[in-house]
C-alpha cells in the first residue's frame, strides 16, 4: 500500500503489535549516582564512563566521551533508550577511536526542557550538540530514530561525516520484489499483518487522551514493550537502568511524541516525511560514503528485501548478518556489533 511508505521503516517489531496498552507499571527506583574513586560521576555503575555535560539550547545533553586523538565516532541511540544501550559496544571501539555516545534530549540523563519533542526538536539539538563540540570528519553509528536524527544531520552537513554505521535503521525502500515477500502463513492461523497492526497501534498512541493514558500513565513502551523482550537476557538491575530516566509520566513526555512523528501517511507528518525524503536522496547519491549495515537475520526494521535493495543501490556498502535477536540489537550481540564497526573503520581507513 502507498500510504505505507513512510510507516514500514520506522516498525519496532510484532511484539509492539501484540503487546497490550495496559500493562502494568513496575516501581522504578532513583536514578544511579555511581561514581569512581576519583569521585567523578560516572554514567551508572555498570556503564563507567564520566558523565559530561554540554548546555545547547538553553538545556543540558548528557554524553560519555572516551577521549583519545583517534577519529570520533558518535553513537546515536533511538525510543526510548539512552546512551546506556551502547555501553558493550564501545570497549570494542574505543581502542582506537575517541567515541562519543550521547543521550538525545528528553532522554537519558540529558534534560527535559518544557518542548513539543518533535523529530524536528531532536534535530536542532542534535545539530545543537555536534556544534558545541565542534564534532568533525565523524563516523556516525545510528539505531532506531537515532537512524533519522543521524541520516538528516549527515544530509544536512555532508561535509561534518565520513562515513555512517547503521542497524536497526529508517532506510526507505520499494514494496518487495519477487522472491522476497511474505513467507507463507501458519496452518493455525495467519498471524495479524504487521504494517495494519502497527498502524492501528500508532493511532491509539496518536489520538488525544489515549495516547496520554498509554505512555504517560501506563509506561506502555517500556513496561509493554521494551522490557519483555529483555526478559531472559538482561538482570532486573539492567532493566532499571532503561527505567531511572522515566520515573514518572511528566519525564515521559519524549517516549510519547517520538511515535506521534512516525508518518502513517505519505505527508503525515509532513516534517519527518521530508527530513526522510531528504536524507533517502544523500544516501543514494552518495559514492564515496562507507556505509556499514549491521542486520538481523530475521530483521524488524531492515527485513530481507530491504538487505538486498540496498545491496543493489548503495555505493560502498558493507554488509553483515549479525544473527538473531530482537530490535535493540545492541543488546543481544554487543560484541559483534562493537567487532564489526572496528574491523570496518579499520579497512576503510577511518
Amino acid at each position: 500500500m502507498k500510504e505505507m511508505t513512510y510507516l514500514k521503516p520506522l516498525l519496532i517489531g510484532l511484539s509492539l503489535i501484540l503487546a497490550s496498552a495496559s500493562a502494568s507499571v513496575a516501581p522504578v527506583k532513583a536514578a544511579d549516582s555511581a561514581k569512581n574513586a576519583d569521585g567523578v560521576e560516572l554514567a551508572r555503575h555498570d556503564f563507567p564512563y564520566a558523565s559530561n555535560y554540554v548546555e545547547v539550547l538553553g538545556s543540558k545533553m548528557h554524553y560519555v566521551d572516551t577521549g583519545g586523538d583517534g577519529s570520533v565516532v558518535v553513537m546515536i541511540h533511538g525510543q526510548p533508550t539512552w546512551s546506556y544501550l551502547w555501553r558493550n559496544v564501545i570497549p570494542h571501539v574505543e581502542k582506537d577511536h575517541r567515541v562519543i555516545a550521547l543521550d538525545l534530549i528528553g532522554f537519558g540523563k540529558s534534560d527535559k526542557p518544557d518542548i513539543e519533542y518533535r523529530s524536528t526538536d531532536h534535530a536542532r539539538y542534535l545539530q545543537g550538540f555536534m556544534d558545541a563540540l565542534a564534532l568533525n570528519d565523524v563516523t556516525l553509528v545510528i539505531h532506531d530514530w537515532g537512524s533519522i536524527l543521524g541520516f538528516n544531520f549527515a544530509a544536512n552537513n555532508p561535509d561534518r561525516v565520513k562515513a555512517i554505521a547503521f542497524m536497526e535503521a529508517a532506510v526507505i525502500t520499494p514494496p518487495a520484489e519477487p522472491p522476497y515477500g511474505p513467507v507463507k502463513a501458519p496452518l493455525d492461523g495467519a498471524k495479524p499483518n504487521v504494517m495494519e497492526g502497527f498502524a492501528g497501534l500508532l493511532k491509539k498512541i496518536k489520538t488525544p487522551g489515549v495516547g496520554e493514558e498509554m505512555i504517560l500513565k501506563n509506561n506502555f513502551f517500556l513496561e509493554g514493550l521494551v522490557l519483555p523482550s529483555f526478559d531472559g537476557l538482561l538482570t532486573d538491575d539492567e532493566k532499571n537502568a532503561y527505567r531511572e530516566p522515566f520515573p514518572e509520566g511528566s519525564n515521559r513526555r519524549p517516549m510519547l511524541q517520538f511515535p506521534r512523528d512516525v508518518p502513517i501517511g505519505v505527508a503525515e507528518p509532513a516534517y519527518t516525511v521530508a527530513m526522510m525524503d531528504k536524507y533517502s536522496r544523500y544516501l543514494l547519491e552518495q559514492p564515496k560514503l562507507p556505509k556499514l549495515l549491521l542486520h538481523l537475520s530475521e530483521g524488524f526494521l531492515i527485513q530481507r528485501w530491504d538487505v538486498e535493495w540496498m545491496r543493489r543501490n548503495f555505493t560502498d556498502l558493507t554488509i553483515h548478518n549479525m544473527g538473531p535477536g530482537g530490535h535493540f540489537i545492541q543488546e543481544f550481540n554487543p560484541d559483534g556489533i562493537g567487532q564489526a564497526i572496528a574491523i570496518w573503520m579499520e579497512d576503510n581507513d577511518l
